[in-house]
């Protein structure tokens, strides 16, 4: 077993070699530390030292567990996750987990592959959280997926940037009445609606999540969209029918690694010859893929359980092989940190007003550090996000 104190010396020994701003450290009633240079990213308290063990054996998944458990606390959980992708090179040699500890989170992720039944188990464990869940922090059209914002000062109001990435997909698809659209995770009908409202075309919108079934059939009946959108609760893989248009919004994340072929066999042969697709996906840098595919993280643990992010030639190829022709990506990864953001502060503004006792303060560290987590990541353009537009040869 490695020793607290020993961990601590290697830890330690990472962070005196951090160049990329500056975090103090103040371990139970010891005198504070400081690492780094620069300003002053983040203050970090440690309520117990065998936290570092923790970190040194299981990496960013132990970092986020001791958060929960209040053992550790950080002043700007953000800005210290994009501090840390900044200094990873220092910190990978001491941070990155151990052979047990990966080896044991493997083993979890394993038992939880995305089959079919097994996809709708780990949508239900993020989505069926309850519609009133969300509700509570999302923008107005409870939109789950990055919003679009043109000013550099991301100036515009959330819906309005929300509607930026709506009105993008459907110009870059030129989508226009009489088009039969076909959504695959459509989330809680953000792009269906304003789809119909703009073009007045036909949208069939696949989800397999009950809550957001019950949500979209109330929204279709609010909006009168029955005549323009078909529901159907239901995997991908037995979507039926033939598509002018694809659109598939931030779900491929959630398909799994083995099963990125069966996606793609799935939009290519649901576009009829010329049809035109667009995926919105999440991505990671090549360089870093084999490396990030191998090592369960914080978030294929706690909240995305059986999901994979894909790099920009990961898209490509697989598309390529089923007669998918694309174009270069539409990058907006700043776009996205900034919706986290705005979620991250919407998220605390709600929770103690309107999602206790339902939810608790584990709950509450759990969520803060996960939004936080991926606003870091997106701020150091560790993960960027990105449109993929294509076309059936």
């Amino acid at each position: 077993m490695i020793n607290s104190n020993y961990s601590t010396q290697i830890i330690f020994k990472a962070l005196e070699k951090t160049r990329f701003g500056k975090i103090k450290i103040m371990i139970e009633d010891q005198k504070e530390e400081f690492f780094g240079e620069g300003p002053l990213v983040a203050e970090i308290t440690i309520k117990n030292s065998k936290v570092f063990r923790d970190i040194a054996l299981g990496g960013d998944i132990a970092l986020a567990e001791g958060i929960i458990a209040g053992e550790l606390h950080i002043s700007n959980e953000a800005a210290f996750i994009e501090w840390a992708c900044r200094n990873d090179d220092e910190l990978s040699r001491a941070i990155h987990g151990t052979f047990i500890g990966t080896l044991m989170s493997r083993v979890k992720a394993l038992l939880r592959p995305n089959t079919i039944s097994g996809a709708k188990k780990n949508i239900m464990a993020h989505y069926d959280l309850g519609n009133n869940f969300y509700q509570s922090w999302l923008d107005s059209s409870m939109s789950y997926s990055s919003a679009l914002f043109h000013s550099p000062e991301f100036s515009e109001d959330f819906s309005e940037a929300q509607n930026n990435k709506y009105d993008r997909i459907i110009d870059e698809l030129e989508i226009k009445s009489g088009d039969h659209v076909l959504e695959i995770g459509c989330g809680w009908g953000g792009f269906f609606s304003r789809a119909v409202e703009r073009t007045g075309c036909k949208v069939t919108a696949v989800m397999n999540s009950p809550a957001q079934n019950k949500f979209n059939q109330e929204l279709l009946l609010k909006k009168n969209l029955g005549n323009h959108v078909e529901l159907n609760l239901t995997d991908y893989r037995q979507i039926k029918g033939s598509y002018d248009k694809v659109v598939s919004i931030e779900m491929i994340e959630a398909v799994g690694y083995q099963f990125w072929p069966t996606y793609f066999d799935k939009v290519s042969s649901s576009l009829k010859s010329k049809g035109r697709a667009l995926i919105q996906s999440i991505t990671i840098k090549e360089d870093r893929f084999e490396t990030y595919r191998k090592t369960p993280d914080f978030i294929n643990t706690y909240i995305f359980p059986g999901g994979m992010l894909l790099t920009n030639d990961a898209v490509k190829k697989n598309g390529e092989a089923r007669d998918l022709a694309s174009v270069a990506p539409f990058e907006f990864g700043l776009s996205y940190a900034e919706t986290l953001k705005r979620w991250r502060e919407r998220f605390q503004n709600s929770f103690h007003s309107n999602l206790l006792p339902e939810f608790d303060e584990k709950f509450y560290k759990l969520w803060h550090f996960y939004l936080s987590y991926c606003e870091g990541a997106f701020c150091a353009n560790r993960i960027n996000v990105a449109h993929f537009s294509m076309e059936k040869k």
